[in-house]
């Protein structure tokens, strides 16, 4: 499947080291996505949970549940989620042929990485994240929203340099709601619940970590699609 070369070149560790290390934003927008993952599907003891490209695990290192199973393809990634939770279970593997049964999770999170592979790639990954859920699992997509504020966002953090290149660099593909439900649709998935979130809340977020994480809920229930960041909890059918 093809993935820009951009992706090969980041850090293993990049997602933790900018949740914990990095500029005051950088912090505040990582930590959003944990809270939303906490307010529409933490998760659960007793069923294996998928962490679909986990990039540097931080889904296992906030929730710790030992049921998470974290992929990436990148060997880096995968040893930096074993060092920050010893005993975690993390493989190297690519998204379009990942090394499980079919059936195998009751729980997919699938956070900021849709947007990193081309349209056929995407619609190909979503049929392989449902082969291996069983029927009736939930799963929690995020990706940008490209009919929102996330435009200028996205041109302003490349033209500061301030992460590794996004457009036509990281980002091959740009989802609004309609999109994303569409292609979620057609690959065997149904759409419990959509919205968006970090509007306000990222903003929040670099004074009260509480105070975001409650915005965070507020945005996810009530601000529609006005978001940057697009969220979708589906269901995978028979």
């Amino acid at each position: 499947m093809g993935r820009s070369s951009v992706e090969h070149d980041i850090a293993g560790g990049y997602q933790l080291d900018a949740l914990l290390r990095g500029w005051a934003p950088q912090r505040a927008w990582h930590r959003a996505r944990l809270d939303l993952v906490a307010h529409v599907l933490p998760p659960v003891g007793g069923a294996l949970m998928l962490d679909a490209a986990a990039g540097s695990g931080i889904v296992t290192w906030k929730f710790r549940a030992p049921e998470i199973v974290s992929t990436d393809m990148r060997v880096s990634a995968c040893h930096v989620v074993r060092r920050h939770t010893p005993g975690a279970r993390a493989v190297a593997a690519e998204l379009g042929a990942l090394p499980f049964r079919r059936g195998t999770f009751s729980q997919i999170y699938f956070l900021e990485a849709l947007e990193h592979f081309s349209e056929a790639d995407g619609h190909r990954v979503l049929h392989e994240l449902r082969r291996v859920s069983r029927t009736g699992a939930r799963c929690l997509i995020t990706t940008p929203n490209y009919r929102s504020g996330w435009i200028v966002l996205e041109r302003m953090m490349d033209w500061m340099r301030l992460t590794p290149p996004m457009a036509n660099g990281q980002h091959l593909c740009q989802y609004n709601s309609g999109a994303l439900t569409a292609a979620l649709e057609s690959t065997g998935w149904r759409v419990m619940r959509t919205g968006s979130f970090n509007l306000i809340a990222p903003l929040v977020g670099m004074v009260s970590a509480r105070t975001a994480a409650w915005a965070t809920g507020r945005e996810a229930r009530q601000l529609g699609h006005a978001g940057t960041l697009l969220y979708s909890v589906c269901e995978a059918v028979a």
